[in-house]
């Protein structure tokens, strides 16, 4: 009669064991949907497009896609209890992508313009950038006024083809690929690369024999992009980045990858 008592005690503790595990497996997994309810692409999940060519903002690094960018949609879908699923886009079908849904949002370098505004919701500005020239050391460019008869490589569709067709004389030569435009460069094929700053200094210090001539000032702010029609989503990504940048992740995600202090946006 013992024997079988303890056989039932037994087996009546383990199945207490099973359910409480299982609730505590629950609760960890309500945890880390924190707001799933949102509604997104797939259930749960973050599902992010860029144009990965654009380093140290987002860019391929063996099998991975790192960069400032990175981890700072890493750092929002954490906040907002979302798993990331962050892809490679091309540029040129990124926001048609972003506005029939292919993406739940799109972060690469946005500059935050009017006319973009149009077609889609952006978030609170989360960087601040110029235009940089890259060109040969040897060049002899140093100033805007030197591209007069020189060749300017360019993305297309980016704020940097817009700034090379405002020099005067300058010829602008337009890529699918920024990383085309360097190697265009290296060749002697183009004078310059016109594109973000933070871009023209990262591959001018990771390239010898390559400067930044000059800085055209243009105090863009760059956003996350969003399909007009998902202003939920919108709100909670805003909330996300402000609490990032109140609580020092983000200052701290920027250090790594510039090695100073983020500038007042």
């Amino acid at each position: 009669m013992k024997n079988k008592l303890f056989t039932v005690v037994a087996i009546i503790i383990a199945i207490v064991m099973v359910l409480s595990v299982f609730a505590a497996c629950s609760k960890q997994d309500n945890a880390n949907t924190g707001t799933s309810k949102l509604k997104t692409i797939k259930p749960g999940v973050l599902t992010v497009g860029s144009d990965t060519t654009w380093p140290p903002m987002e860019y391929v690094e063996g099998d991975k896609i790192v960069g400032f960018d990175v981890d700072l949609t890493q750092a929002i879908a954490d906040k907002i209890g979302l798993k990331l699923d962050y892809q490679s886009a091309a540029w040129d079908g990124l926001f048609p992508a972003l506005i029939s849904h292919k993406y739940d949002m799109a972060i690469s370098s946005i500059t935050i313009t009017d006319e973009r505004k149009k077609e889609m919701d952006f978030s609170i500005p989360y960087f601040k950038t110029d235009q940089a020239a890259v060109t040969k050391e040897s060049s002899g460019i140093d100033a805007v006024e030197k591209m007069d008869g020189k060749i300017a490589g360019v993305q297309l569709g980016t704020t940097g083809e817009l700034a090379s067709k405002d020099i005067k004389g300058c010829t602008t030569k337009i890529y699918d690929d920024i990383l085309m435009a360097f190697e265009d460069l290296k060749a002697g094929r183009i004078d310059a690369v016109i594109a973000d700053s933070y871009l023209g200094y990262s591959y001018s210090m990771k390239n010898k024999g390559f400067k930044v001539g000059f800085v055209i000032t243009t105090d863009e702010k760059l956003g996350i992009a969003f399909a007009k029609d998902t202003p939920e989503l919108l709100a909670a990504v805003n909330g996300a980045l402000k609490t990032l940048m109140d609580d020092g992740t983000y200052d701290s995600i920027y250090e790594k990858w510039f090695g100073t202090k983020p500038p007042e946006l």
